[in-house]
């Protein structure tokens, strides 16, 4: 008998630009509420990936599944629409309106027609941020880095997708906050949201991960448990700065 379809996956999907391809043959599949990171060298393919997955660039070949569904000819919005969500790296809140304003776009973003009310999500949302609570009415723009980035969270949280996807959600933070922010991470993760997330900072996000891929010039060097990728001499000699 065959398990459930996993959260998230890509069957050997080649993309790039321009027909030259940058991603070559790329496999790896995200279980329901499992956390993946993917870590590699500057222009290994991390960005390439992440619009691939998302819907911002179609693949040449290969498949892309969601939930078990093939949405390799769907785009980012259809995608969104059938629990995706994604946090790009820049401008992903709205810095002019308030934190709650930011949600509300959140929810009418994938307006659902059935299932919680917007009052509901909030509420449930607000329980994995209670750090953003008493932020509500303030100017997001005038948060600090770690609160604009849980407040990007929570908005992308708020249509209840199943997956998502993080577009390197460390950078530029502090190391204080760059930690706090993964401890938020592991938080989502607890509450069954799958998640795809590429990180520069490999030793803090592989260290919140439960699977972890190296990639490198656009190829899977190593796929495995986290802590195996992060505890590989070879790998991280060669590919991770030595942490």
């Amino acid at each position: 008998m065959n398990g459930p379809a996993a959260g998230l996956e890509l069957r050997d999907v080649v993309a790039g630009y321009g027909g030259q391809p940058i991603l070559h043959s790329i496999s790896f599949s995200v279980q329901p509420g499992e956390r993946l990171v993917v870590v590699g060298p500057n222009g290994s393919g991390k960005s390439t990936l992440m619009k691939t997955v998302v819907g911002l660039l179609r693949p040449m070949s290969g498949a892309v599944r969601l939930g078990g569904a093939d949405v390799t000819a769907l785009g980012a919005p259809a995608r969104a629409a059938l629990g995706l969500a994604y946090i790009p790296q820049e401008t992903n809140i709205f810095r002019n309106m308030t934190v709650l304003e930011n949600l509300h776009v959140g929810y009418e973003f994938v307006a659902p027609s059935k299932g919680p009310t917007f009052s509901e999500r909030l509420e449930a949302v607000l329980g994995l941020f209670p750090e953003i609570r008493v932020k509500l009415r303030s100017t997001a723009g005038h948060l600090s880095g770690g609160q604009r980035q849980m407040v990007a969270m929570a908005a992308a949280l708020m249509p209840k997708p199943t997956v998502l996807a993080l577009d390197e959600p460390s950078a530029g933070l502090s190391p204080r906050n760059a930690g706090l922010l993964f401890e938020v991470i592991g938080r989502v993760a607890a509450s069954g949201v799958t998640m795809l997330i590429v990180e520069q900072n490999t030793q803090l996000g592989l260290g919140a991960a439960d699977q972890g891929i190296v990639l490198v010039n656009g190829h899977v060097r190593l796929a495995a448990p986290a802590m195996t990728v992060r505890t590989d001499p070879e790998i991280r000699r060669l590919y991770l700065g030595g942490v």
